[in-house]
């Protein structure tokens, strides 16, 4: 009967022990779920918070179109590839062009004939700014220097366009003005290419193919001098070597000769000397 009642009270023990148990994990799992609910409510109250800051500020909604325009650009400037036309608008080079315009003339080359060659004068000399379309060609900031003599232009910083027909001395210009003209002509002497002169009215044109065939003439004629200097230095080079070698041959003769012409001068001095003192002595005897 003891056994009975101890085995009842154990089971009663293990019982209430086992509904202890669950009514603990119970409540600990309440206050977990508890946690992560908290959690969950703190980060969705940031990005709340986030989102509201940018939408609803209208500087920060700025910023934010402005990153995404920049990286969008980025990224479009790496992937993208040059199309076919833009690499078929590379222009072909043009002749050179070596002549003298007059005013009336020099106004169909402002970019808009068919070769698209645009010519500028400055200070009485027309350059080819063909390489510089995008600033002289048409739709360029100085379009209304293309075809014309810009030399007044320069000087005033103006950028209309002169409509003169007539040949533009320049002489009403003052110091500083003309200063400024020639400063723009070295750049233009440094950056294109020098076509002719801006004939005055009556002014003849130069004939520039006979100056070129002028030019190679001299050169070749610079060419042949050069040559012939060169020549010279040689033969005058072999002529000094020819001569060295002479006097190396003809040395030991010389040499020779030396010695034996000093041992004869030896030979007469001491045969002059002995017979001084035999007659020194002949005398010395003579007077004893």
């Amino acid at each position: 009967m003891a056994e009975i009642e101890k085995d009842l009270l154990r089971d009663i023990n293990s019982d209430v022990d086992g509904a202890l148990g669950a009514a603990d994990n119970s409540i600990n799992g309440a206050t977990g779920g508890d946690e992560l609910k908290a959690d969950a409510m703190v980060e969705s109250s940031f990005l709340s918070d986030l989102l509201r800051e940018i939408f609803y500020s209208p500087m920060n909604l700025a910023l934010l179109a402005i990153i995404c325009f920049l990286v969008y650009k980025i990224v479009r400037d790496r992937t993208e590839v040059p199309s076919v036309s833009a690499q078929s608008s590379v222009e072909p080079a043009l002749p050179k062009l070596r002549r003298d315009f007059t005013v009336q003339e020099l106004r169909s080359y402002d970019g808009n004939q068919p070769d698209g060659r645009v010519l500028v004068a400055v200070n009485g000399n027309v350059y080819d700014v063909t390489k510089g379309k995008r600033f002289y060609g048409p739709g360029g900031p100085y379009a209304t220097f293309a075809g014309r003599d810009a030399s007044r232009n320069l000087a005033t910083f103006s950028v209309a366009a002169n409509e003169k027909d007539d040949y533009d001395d320049l002489s009403d210009l003052n110091a500083m003005e003309m200063d400024s003209v020639n400063e723009w002509e070295m750049q233009f002497k440094e950056k294109y290419e020098f076509v002719g002169k801006l004939l005055r009215k009556g002014e003849q044109p130069s004939n520039y193919d006979d100056d070129e065939e002028d030019e190679n003439i001299s050169s070749i004629s610079d060419v042949k001098k050069q040559n012939e200097n060169i020549n010279n230095s040689i033969s005058d080079g072999q002529q000094k070597s020819d001569d060295l070698e002479k006097l190396i041959t003809n040395a030991p003769a010389e040499d020779a000769t030396l010695r034996q012409r000093v041992v004869t001068g030896s030979h007469i001095t001491l045969g002059a000397s002995s017979t001084t003192n035999i007659a020194d002595s002949e005398a010395n005897s003579t007077d004893c």
